[in-house]
């Protein structure tokens, strides 16, 4: 394989004539220079055309693998800054593995530096991000200051319809998606873990169950999807009911804590959700466990060869075949930016989804 060469060429603008006759001259190219691809790192490209030949060939390859059935990438990406000279709080230095991210702490709104790193990220890279909070009572992270939820969400936005109140919060958060050029919303669903409210609980969502949470879905769903927008619930989808579930393109589980393949098909195995093998993602939470790619004491019945090597708990979700013999839809991590310093940069995500993708391959027959 050819060695690359590379060149930085500085260009000054030249001055011909009296002070008022300024021309800018086209860059020569010397005959010991063709041939050469100039390289600018990748954390400082702002377009495609900061990119070497060979890095657009690849990344247009990654654009077109992302349309082809294979075990997802995932993360809640924080601490996203798209600006300085770390590649830890840029949405483009992330591995080109992963598919979408969730964008953890994200409330307001965009920076240039933020705006111009998701351009790259969803342009370049094919990438998705997603605006993401806790979601329990009405009008969370969305409410101005000095009012309250009814005042604002029921009394002014619903003319004292409660349900139309949750129609206006939905499209609130559909109208940042717009303006922000995200790519959808995570709902993240946690009544069960102490974060209940007017739009959680312990219902079935659904007619006759949580129908706040139900016209809630509803709504997002109706602006998002129709868009090529994503709408996806992580905390406990299981609470979804059989028809609502439709309006979901991803359930996704914080499996954090299991310690055996068994706990965690026993927590996914639910099989009144629409497509719930592939349309289900499990993840491991890495704001303790960033060091060793999950949790060290997890034990892989499924694959026991496994058992003996770092990052057991991940490698375990990203191979994970069910009942029907189909792969699991996609795997993730909590905090995903902790894996960064990790060697190489992001190694325990890298390579859970090569195990899941290259070496041990799964059925994805829809």
């Amino acid at each position: 394989m050819k060695s690359k060469k590379y060149i930085l060429l500085f260009l000054s603008v030249l001055l011909f004539g009296s002070c008022s006759d300024w021309t800018t001259p086209e860059a020569e190219v010397l005959d010991n220079q063709k041939g050469f691809e100039r390289l600018i790192p990748l954390i400082e490209a702002k377009t495609e055309q900061d990119l070497t030949p060979t890095m657009r060939e690849h990344y247009a390859r990654i654009r077109e693998y992302r349309q082809k059935p294979r075990v997802k990438g995932f993360g809640w990406f924080g601490n996203w800054t798209g600006k300085g000279d770390n590649a830890q709080n840029y949405l483009k230095m992330l591995p080109d593995s992963v598919d979408f991210v969730s964008l953890w702490g994200v409330r307001g709104s965009l920076s240039d530096e933020q705006k111009a790193d998701l351009k790259f990220f969803q342009e370049i890279k094919g990438g998705k991000a997603l605006l993401c909070w806790i979601v329990q009572g009405l009008g969370d992270q969305l409410t101005p200051k000095g009012t309250t939820a009814i005042e604002y969400w029921v009394n002014e936005k619903g003319k004292g319809d409660f349900k139309e109140g949750v129609k206006a919060y939905a499209n609130a958060i559909c109208d940042s998606i717009d303006k922000y050029n995200l790519d959808g919303f995570d709902i993240d669903y946690e009544p069960g873990y102490g974060h209940s409210g007017s739009l959680a609980n312990s219902q079935i969502i659904g007619p006759g169950g949580n129908e706040n949470m139900q016209v809630f879905i509803e709504t997002l769903s109706a602006r998002l999807r129709p868009q090529g927008k994503m709408l996806v619930m992580d905390g406990q989808p299981e609470k979804l009911s059989a028809e609502t579930s439709k309006l979901i393109d991803h359930y996704i589980y914080q499996a954090y804590w299991e310690s055996s393949t068994g706990a965690v098909m026993s927590k996914i195995n639910r099989t009144h959700l629409d497509e719930w093998e592939r349309k289900t993602i499990i993840t491991v939470e890495f704001e303790r466990f960033w060091r060793t790619g999950g949790n060290p004491y997890y034990k892989s019945s499924a694959r026991p060869e496994l058992n003996n090597a770092s990052c057991v708990q991940l490698l375990d979700y990203a191979t994970m075949d069910l009942k029907s013999g189909k792969r699991i839809g996609g795997i993730g991590t909590y905090h995903m930016e902790y894996d960064y310093p990790n060697d190489p940069h992001y190694k325990w995500l890298r390579m859970a989804l090569y195990y899941g993708n290259q070496v041990y391959p799964g059925n994805f027959i829809n």
